[in-house]
């Protein structure tokens, strides 16, 4: 009788290890997936959210030319701006002017590309990445005399000029034309060859260099309500372009104009695919190893149960409750720890980054709730359909050989 209680110990132990280590295995498989989805939706839009506010979602320019060019510019056309701003996803448009200049300091010089804007910009993004000082005085009314300029933190170590500094800019044409610049404030946008070059200043000023009038812009930047509707309303203000009959223009996205931020999400989004499926699996055949664990413990119950005239659906039913509560209590465990996670990385970014290299300081993570609802349903949908298999177990099982099993 002894013996026989411990065999009977002993198999009930070796069931509550497979549960748990089945618990296990589809909470860490939830909770990787769900933390890659973060991690990735997190780079995704800092990176997009840095790309346009450094240039707008969608561009506006002359057709076969760079968006930053100075050699053909476009009317500045209020029609035009207020057809775009009637399309149902825009939410602002704003005017800007390119030139390239070098910037010339004490032991050094560097070539830029020095961006003008009116007054009515959105500085919400460089307020945002703020290192010092502030935005610079860009209405019509400043004072033509004094130029203020807007630099990054790395372009700031290069030239080795601060806050307060004044700087000589040289533009290059049939004639060199020469302007003072005074350093008002300093950003640190954390992507490095952008961060070298782009500067910014007034749309008047660079207007000024350019021998343009006020009328005459570079292009128009169209920021959104809404960057996930980026393709279709491009083909929307395309649409309108093509239609408008003043002068000929071209739209380009902001993925367009920086490919290699946005290759690079892509890279990132083929690997958390890839994680999805190798930890779905992963826990899948874990929960079907635990089942099985479960089916050949309860062999004699499933043969008594069968001669007693119970289907072999019914009784695959009873075990696919037991192991679909086990999968439950994984995801739930597994939601739980990485919404934890995810908000201490939120608040207090205690997983760091080389910007360098990452184009951010720290591991960006973001909640998409609606995606964490579609990647729990297919979590649990995908490891009951591999429940499935053990019902062949069920339905070989024989009640003549079976109730001698003790």
């Amino acid at each position: 009788a002894k013996t026989l209680w411990r065999k009977g110990a002993g198999r009930e132990r070796l069931v509550r290890v497979s549960a748990i280590i089945a618990i296990i295995s589809v909470a860490i498989s939830v909770f990787v997936v769900l933390l890659s989805v973060a991690i990735s939706d997190g780079f995704r839009k800092e990176i997009n959210d840095k790309a346009s506010g450094l240039s707008g979602q969608i561009l506006i320019h002359s057709p076969g030319t760079d968006v930053t060019t100075s050699q053909y510019p476009i009317d500045n056309d209020p029609v035009l701006i207020d057809k775009i701003l009637s399309i149902r996803g825009v939410k602002s448009v704003h005017p800007y002017g390119y030139r390239s200049a070098v910037l010339e300091s004490d032991s050094e010089i560097h070539g830029v590309l020095i961006k003008g804007v009116d007054s009515l910009f959105d500085w919400s993004f460089f307020q945002k990445h703020l290192v010092s000082g502030r935005m610079p005085n860009v209405s019509n009314e400043a004072n033509s005399n004094q130029h203020e300029l807007l630099i990054s933190q790395r372009l700031s170590n290069i030239i080795d000029h601060s806050i307060g500094d004044d700087v000589v800019a040289y533009f290059v044409d049939d004639v060199i034309r020469v302007r003072k610049f005074k350093i008002v404030g300093i950003y640190d946008a954390q992507l490095e060859d952008i961060d070298k070059t782009l500067v910014l200043t007034s749309l008047k000023t660079v207007q000024g260099v350019n021998n343009w009038s006020k009328e005459k812009i570079s292009g128009l930047e169209v920021m959104l309500h809404n960057s996930r509707k980026i393709e279709r309303l491009a083909e929307r203000i395309e649409y309108e372009l093509y239609n408008y009959s003043k002068q000929s223009l071209f739209a380009t996205r902001v993925d367009e104009l920086f490919p290699n931020l946005f290759d690079w999400l892509v890279l990132i989004d083929f690997n958390v695919l890839f994680v999805l499926i190798l930890m779905l699996s992963v826990a899948g055949f874990n929960m079907v190893s635990g089942l099985l664990i479960l089916l050949f413990e309860k062999t004699s119950m499933i043969g008594l149960l069968k001669s007693l005239g119970m289907k072999n659906s019914s009784i695959h039913k009873v075990f696919m409750i037991r192991a679909l509560d086990l999968v439950f209590r994984g995801v739930i465990i597994g939601n739980v720890l990485a919404i934890s996670i995810i908000l201490l990385q939120y608040y207090f970014q205690i997983i760091p980054l080389d910007a360098e290299n990452y184009f951010v300081d720290h591991v960006p993570v973001n909640f998409n709730i609606a995606k964490w609802a579609v990647i729990n349903v297919l979590s649990i949908i995908s490891i009951s359909l591999l429940l499935i298999l053990p019902s062949y177990f069920i339905a070989n099982v024989s009640p003549e050989k079976t109730l001698r099993v003790k």
